[in-house]
């Protein structure tokens, strides 16, 4: 029995000659919180679409719990719960008719989850799904993907449109899930606060490409920002390794470095003659640096 809930093995899709995504290479273990953050159009949607077999790759292998992505079997499906980026659809029913109609197609269906979603996020069981704000369409869309019990949760921007309350909410119930039933939740957002509190362990997604796959810690721990001032100009090649942005004039520079170690501060100083300030940042921070 595999151990991966999701394997993606030299996945690329193109639209035209650009790739949305490109060689990707991504596996989850069951029971994970995997955050994947990107700028909107980096590719989060598409390699979603691709993972869940809603768009074909153009190359590469991909399974969801050793079940090919583009052929999945019904109990495969029964055990994966999706939110989309836009929630569309349905606008003629009620809420209480959609999730009466999503849940029979599931026979693990439960009912006192929905209502008691429904009631804890304040929602109108009698509303019309087309009177119902942004945010309120995006709280059933999690409702509904919740009932079935599934054992893999993907979710793309799923929070966007809720107030800070709400995705606080979201986000309890999120973790509660995976400490207590070990359920595997792929979380793609562009809202760092969220993906701080949420994932065990991220990656950025820049041009379709994984970039910077790290468990939260050790990616804080391992990007940093270093400030440099010399009193004399530096030099135009810097002796340093692993840059991912850089920043400078004659006598200063901002060095966002990868795979920092305590010993880079000291062999910098002595290099260039300058003293060097270690800046360590947060994952908005790292996010902003990396996707320069």
């Amino acid at each position: 029995m595999t151990t991966k809930a999701i394997s993606m093995k030299s996945v690329t899709k193109k639209y035209g000659k650009n790739s949305a995504i490109d060689n990707v290479d991504l596996e989850l273990d069951k029971g994970t919180i995997f955050g994947l953050i990107g700028r909107n159009g980096a590719g989060k949607t598409t390699l979603i679409k691709c993972l869940l077999g809603v768009t074909k790759p153009d190359e590469g292998e991909i399974t969801i719990f050793g079940d090919p992505a583009w052929d999945l079997s019904v109990a495969t499906k029964h055990r994966i719960g999706y939110v989309p980026q836009n929630i569309v659809g349905f606008s003629w029913m009620k809420v209480i008719d959609l999730m009466e109609y999503t849940g029979a197609f599931y026979d693990n269906w439960d009912g006192k989850i929905i209502d008691g979603m429904i009631d804890e996020w304040g929602l109108d069981p009698y509303a019309k799904i087309g009177t119902l704000s942004t945010g309120e369409r995006q709280k059933v869309a999690i409702i509904q993907a919740m009932g079935h019990d599934p054992d893999l949760y993907v979710l793309d921007e799923p929070v966007a449109s809720l107030d800070p309350s709400a995705r606080r909410a979201f986000i309890k119930k999120i973790i509660e899930l995976n400490a207590d039933q070990q359920k595997t939740v792929l979380f793609s957002t562009h809202i760092t606060s969220d993906m701080e509190r949420m994932a065990a362990e991220i990656c950025f997604i820049k041009n379709g490409i994984i970039q910077f796959r790290r468990e939260l810690g050790e990616l804080k721990e391992s990007i940093v920002k270093l400030n440099i001032h010399s009193p004399i100009p530096l030099p135009e090649d810097l002796p340093i390794k692993n840059i991912i942005s850089i920043e400078r004039n004659s006598k200063d520079a901002i060095v966002t470095i990868d795979n920092y170690d305590e010993g880079i501060k000291s062999k910098i100083e002595r290099a260039l003659n300058a003293t060097v300030f270690v800046e360590n940042m947060n994952l908005e921070d790292i996010f902003m640096e990396v996707i320069k």
